[in-house]
C-alpha cells in the first residue's frame, strides 16, 4: 500500500470549484491517469478539464472521459466578467467603430444599469482553482508557461520538485496509473467503475500486462482497480411472508 503526503493537496481541493489537469506527453498511462483524476473530480462537483497538447487518436478510444480533453490553451485571452444577474441580460453583441471593438451588453427593460464596479477585466485566461501536471512542464511546448500562475500540483516519476509547485507527489518506482490508484482514495475521491477501468488499462499498458517494471504494489493496484470495475453485488431479499422456522417436511399422521 502506497502512502503519499497529501495534506497540502487536500487543503487546496477543499475550496476548489475548478480544476485543470495538464498531461504533457501523450501516453496511455498518463492520459488514463489524468482522465481518472478528472472523472473523480467531476463527481465531486469540481468543473474539470484535461489539457494535452497532442490530441489522442483511436488507440485511446477505450478510455472514459475523452470529451474532457482540450488541446488548446491560450494565456493571452482577454476575459471580461460582469458581476450582474444573467436573468437581467437581454443579449450580448459587438460592433466596430473606427477599427475599435465595442462589446455591447444589452440589459432587459427595467433592469438596473451595469455599474463600473461590477466589471472586471483580466488580461489572460484565468487559472483554475487547482491544477495538476503529470510530468515535466518543459514538454508542453508553447504552453509551458502555464505553470507560472495558479496553484499547481506536480505528479512526477522524477525527483525534481519544481519551485512553482505548491505540492508534489514523486514516485520513481511506479507508472502514473499505479500512483493514482492509491492517490485518489487518499484525497477522498471515489474510485468508481470508469476511473478504475482507465487506471487498469493504463497499468496493463505500462507494465506490458504486469510482466515488466512491477512490484507488489503494482499487483495491489491492479486488484483494487479490478475490484472497483465490478458491479455491486445484489443481495437477495428474503420473502417476508415465509416463516423460516417452518420446514417443508411432512407431518406424520397417528
Amino acid at each position: 500500500m502506497k502512502n503519499y503526503n497529501v495534506s497540502d493537496i487536500k487543503n487546496l481541493l477543499s475550496t476548489a470549484k475548478t480544476a485543470l489537469i495538464a498531461v504533457p506527453q501523450l501516453t496511455i498511462d498518463s492520459v488514463a491517469a489524468g482522465l481518472a483524476l478528472a472523472l473523480t473530480l467531476k463527481k465531486a462537483n469540481i468543473d474539470t478539464k484535461v489539457f494535452c497538447p497532442t490530441k489522442p487518436d483511436v488507440n485511446y478510444s477505450k478510455l472514459s472521459g475523452l470529451d474532457l480533453i482540450i488541446n488548446a490553451y491560450n494565456q493571452n485571452d482577454l476575459v471580461i466578467t460582469l458581476d450582474y444577474p444573467l436573468t437581467q441580460i437581454e443579449k450580448v453583441n459587438y460592433n466596430q467603430d473606427n477599427g475599435k471593438l465595442n462589446l455591447i451588453v444589452q440589459t432587459k427593460e427595467g433592469s438596473p444599469k451595469v455599474a463600473e464596479n461590477q466589471i472586471s477585466i483580466v488580461s489572460q485566461s484565468t487559472a483554475a482553482d487547482i491544477n495538476f501536471i503529470l510530468g515535466e512542464e518543459t514538454t508542453l511546448g508553447a504552453a509551458a508557461n502555464m505553470v507560472n500562475s495558479g496553484n499547481w500540483i506536480q505528479i512526477s516519476p522524477n525527483n525534481n520538485i519544481k519551485p512553482w509547485a505548491k505540492a508534489a507527489i514523486v514516485d520513481q518506482d511506479a507508472p502514473f496509473s499505479e500512483m493514482f490508484t492509491f492517490l485518489l482514495p487518499m484525497l477522498g475521491l471515489n474510485l468508481d467503475i470508469d476511473s478504475a477501468k482507465n487506471l487498469l488499462i493504463g497499468l496493463r499498458v505500462a507494465t506490458q500486462s504486469f510482466s515488466v517494471n512491477v512490484s507488489p504494489e503494482t499487483f495491489e493496484a491492479g486488484a483494487a482497480c479490478l475490484k472497483a470495475t465490478q458491479p455491486p453485488e445484489v443481495i437477495p431479499q428474503s420473502n417476508p411472508q415465509v416463516n423460516p422456522s417452518i420446514s417443508n417436511t411432512s407431518i406424520p399422521t397417528a
